[in-house]
Order: structure tokens, then sequence, then C-alpha cells
């Protein structure tokens, strides 16, 4: 019922976006000044698609094209719902299948967990091998002068070259907020060529617009700009969270900066997203406008810039359990960044992208229905780039273009900058057990992003009935469904692994251990176990009963 309630009110049409004020010195041909004036862009083009054409606001339909497609789960229709509960039944499949063969099939189920280890054994391994060149990476960038490089470039690409950084939070400590922006002031590029949005929740009420002007009035001299913008409250069609503020962070910086915006190459404008408690390297802004100006317009549109998450501000004062899962999500991620070769990376956490790529049509911002809003952007953008090349072809044959169109293959990329981001590991002011259930509910919330699975397959679905999936090339499949592999392993298979031992442990193992135990000595106990649950075996030391047996058969001998 609650997930009834949930679709139905995603459903509905969301807001407008704010509005606009133009200035009169925006060029009237630039795409972007009919994005700040509310007029319409063509959806696709020739050529590179993203510095001329892909530029629309949120909520200003495609009047050539059609009303801008929304490939969302909240859609109340049977493809959508079916893959909203994709997840659900491969967990249950599992799960199901654990329980069946431990209870009725005890060898098929010993085959089966084999199975299931092997495989999550095989990705750790490939994460431990990974995250030793990821650290080797980690050194070799961070030993990098990543400024003195960027001064090196042409003067007419670093005086383009600007970041807006989008910081979403809701009843942060001014304190740490502080220090996230005196450490972002330290970047050699903040005083003439970044502007902060403060990304607040309307919700938190009066002290949050108090906290935000004593932060303004503190800071504002660290940056070319440092402006606070308020996430209304029960927006119709939005689910309260990250996703939802970054968005509307993103509009407000567009209304605020839009004149200034029409100026530029959009290809060239760097927009951040990053929690309230990270701390980007000082060089990490050099560092991702170098990368992005070396590459050409059309590589940097379809890129997403990522630093490994470091989550060890407080790892000294959290519970050691907490502790270990800081040091696997380091391995996790930085292993997935070094080796993209056969699992892609995602955004995670504390990510960046050019403004052409955030006002993509297809892509046009960050939702405001989902909670896993990095790793749902960089689906949505994977999908973009597809979507723009499906487009481009049927642009090249409808127009009998002389020259044939690129193969509609996958051009979203992360590309790594190997400086360390630092942030804060979750933890309660009330004591021990009170910071490790914190740590299980956002453990919890975390576990949420597997609803990414119903959105790739709903996307892949959607995309290969338009285009025909016997038309796609065969890496555009197989980059597909190893997005879907990698998410299915990290939410679906690593649990139920984790499920078949403990289950199998508490209904088989335990029982037979304990009745094993009550009967012959630990000796025969462990024989037994490692000979594959066979009778136990008769050893030299054991009960007298058995040794008189044995002598007594060798004497009769």
């Amino acid at each position: 019922m609650a997930a009834r309630e949930v679709r139905k009110r995603r459903s509905n049409l969301a807001p407008p976006p704010p509005e606009i004020d133009v200035d009169a010195d925006i060029p009237v041909q630039s795409a972007f000044a009919r994005i700040v004036s509310g007029g319409t862009t063509p959806r696709s083009t020739l050529g590179s698609p993203l510095t001329s054409h892909a530029y629309r606001r949120s909520g200003i339909g495609d009047l050539a094209g059609g009303k801008r497609r929304n490939i969302s789960l909240s859609e109340v229709e049977l493809l959508p719902w079916v893959c909203c509960m994709a997840p659900a039944i491969l967990q249950f499949v599992l799960y199901s299948t654990v329980i069946v063969t431990s209870l009725f099939f005890p060898t098929a189920c010993y085959v089966y967990m084999a199975s299931l280890a092997a495989c999550i054994n095989l990705w750790i391994f490939n994460l431990a091998s990974s995250s030793f060149w990821g650290s080797f990476q980690l050194r070799k960038g961070t030993a990098t002068d990543w400024h003195a490089l960027l001064q090196k470039l042409p003067d007419e690409d670093k005086a383009e070259a600007c970041h807006i950084v989008l910081l979403p939070n809701f009843k942060e400590n001014e304190k740490m907020l502080k220090e996230t922006l005196d450490n972002l002031g330290r970047s050699r590029m903040a005083l003439n060529s970044m502007k902060v949005v403060l990304a607040m929740e309307a919700r938190e009420g009066t002290p949050a617009r108090e906290k935000a002007a004593r932060i303004i009035k503190e800071k504002a001299h660290l940056f070319s700009d440092l402006i606070a913008c308020y996430h209304p409250e029960g927006l119709t069609g939005e689910v309260a969270g990250k996703s939802s503020n970054t968005q509307w962070a993103f509009r407000e910086a567009l209304r605020r900066y839009g004149s200034m915006l029409a100026k530029r190459d959009p290809s060239k404008v760097f927009l951040t997203v990053a929690d309230a408690d990270t701390l980007l390297h000082p060089q990490y802004f050099s560092a991702l406008a170098y990368q992005g100006l070396t590459m050409s317009p059309e590589e940097r549109s379809w890129c997403i810039f990522q630093s490994p998450i470091l989550l060890f501000r407080n790892i000294f004062s959290v519970p050691f359990l907490t502790r270990a899962t800081a040091h696997a999500t380091l391995i996790f991620e930085l292993a997935s960044l070094a080796n993209q070769t056969v699992m892609p990376a995602f955004a995670y956490s504390a990510y960046s992208m050019t403004l052409a790529l955030a006002c993509h049509p297809e892509v046009d911002g960050w939702d405001v229905d989902v909670i896993a809003e990095d790793h749902h952007m960089f689906c949505k953008c994977y999908f973009a780039a597809l979507w723009e090349s499906a487009h481009e072809c049927q642009e090249r044959t409808k127009h009998g273009a002389a020259q044939a169109a690129p193969p509609i293959a996958p051009r979203l990329k992360v590309q790594p900058i190997y400086l360390p981001a630092l942030s804060y590991l979750v933890e309660s002011s009330e004591g021990y057990m009170a910071s490790l259930t914190a740590r299980f509910q956002q453990a919890r919330r975390h576990m949420q992003g597997v609803i990414e699975l119903g959105y790739v397959l709903l996307q892949y679905s959607r995309f290969a009935t338009s285009v025909g999936t016997f038309k796609l090339p065969f890496r555009t499949h197989v980059g597909i469904v190893l997005i879907v592999i990698k998410i299915f392993v990290l939410h679906i298979l690593s649990t139920a692994q984790c499920f078949s031992m403990i289950f199998v442990g508490a209904v088989s193992v335990t029982p037979r251990t304990g009745r094993s135990l009550k009967q012959n000595s630990l000796v025969s106990t462990l024989a037994a176990l490692c000979s594959g649950w066979h009778t136990p075996v008769p050893v030299q030391g054991c009960t007298g009963h058995r040794r008189s047996q044995n002598g007594s058969r060798r004497n009769s001998r």
C-alpha cells in the first residue's frame, strides 16, 4: 500500500521551475539564452550534441520533439512496476533457494553455497588487486602540482573555466559547514572562479536561514560568490533527500548565474556536488579543470569526474565495526576507479560534471524522486549518451546525410581524479551502541540503492524497444549488462551469500555440531566436519568404549 501511494504521488506533474530573470545583455542566439528565457531547444543535432543544442531547463517541453522523455520507476505502468519489483524478485529467489535446498537437498545446497562463495571471492580478489594499483595512482596524484599544470594551458581556456559547487545539507552542524567552506577556500581557483551554493532545506525552519546568513557573512570573501537557497518542503512528486535538494540548488544556480553562463562554453563550466562534511583536496578543482580542459569538448561533456572517498575524518572515535566499513568503502571505490576494464565505476558521494552534461535534455539535472542520487545520476547520464546517439542516427537517416552515423555505443565515462576526499563516518553522541545503530540505519538507506537495478532494466527495455535490440552493437549490450551485474553483485548476491552462510549454519551445521560434540570428542567432530558429515571416524585417544571395541577387533584377527 505504501509503495502504491508513493508511485501515485510521484506520478503527478512536478512544479514549474523558478521564474528566471534574463539580463538584456544575453546574446539572443545563445542556446543558454533560450534556456533562461523559457524557450525551447532542439532535441538532437548532427555533430557534437552537447556544445550547441543540448540545453533545456526542467519542465520546459520540446515542441519539435514532443514532451521531454522522463523514464522513471514512478510511472504507473506495468513495465516500470515489473522493473521496480525485479530486485525484490531476484532476492526472494536467491534466498528461497537457500532455504529449500538446505532443508530438502543438502548436497545441492552445499554446491549452491560454494557457487555463491566463488563469485564473491572472485569479486573480492578483483577489488583487492585493483586497489593496489589505485593506491599507487593516489600517491602519484597527490604528488602532482595540478595548478602549475593548469597554468600552462592557453589563457583563453583558463579564463573560461569556472566551478559551481552545490552543497546539499539538512540540519548540519554550523561549525562543520564552515570547515567545509574553509577547505574549499584553500583552492587557488576559489576566489576568482568558484561559486558555492549552500543547498538548505526550508523544512529546517528559521534556524537554517539564520545559520546560512552567518556563514555567508563570514565566508563570502573566500569565493567568487557564496549564496544559499532553500528547498521547499512537500513539493508534488518529490522525495525528500539529497537528490531533490540538489536539483533545486541546480535550478537556483542557473537562475542566479544564467547571464554569466550564457557567455561561456558550458563544457568548461564544472558542477561539483559534495556532501556537507566532504573535504575535497585543495588541488581538486585545479586537477578537475586541467583534466577537463585537456579533453575534447565532447569527451569532457560525456564525463563524470570522481575522487576516491576516504571516510576517515573520525576513524578513531567510531566503533570498530563502523571503522571496518570505512576501509571496505575505500577499497571498493579505489578499485572501481583504478580498474574499469570489466566493471564500470559509478559516481559516489562527491563528484563533478560539466554544465553541458547536467543540462542535456536527456539528463535535465537530478531526478527528484530517487534516494541514491549519485548512482542514479551515473545511470541516467549513461543512457542519455545512448539516446543521443540514437537521435543522431535518426537525424542522419531522415535528412539523408552522406556521412555515416557513429555506432550507438556507450560514451559516458568516469574519469578518476586521484586526490583524496575526506568525509565523516556516521557517529552518535549517545554512545557506542547508538553509533552502531546509526551506522546500521545508514547502511539500510544505502541498500535502497538496489532500486537502480530496476531503473537500468527499465531504461534498457525502453531503449532496446525504441531502437531495436538487434540494431544495437554487441558492446552496447555488454556495457549495460555489466552495470546490471555490478549492482546485482553489490546489493543482492553479496547479501544472499551472507544469508546462506548464516541460515545453513543455524539449521544444519550448528545442530549437527552440537549432536556430534555430545556423542563424541572434539577431534572426532572436526574429522566429521572435514569428511562431509559421514559417520564419525574412530580416532585413537577417543572414548574408552571405542578404543576397547577396536582393540577386540585387532585381537580377534
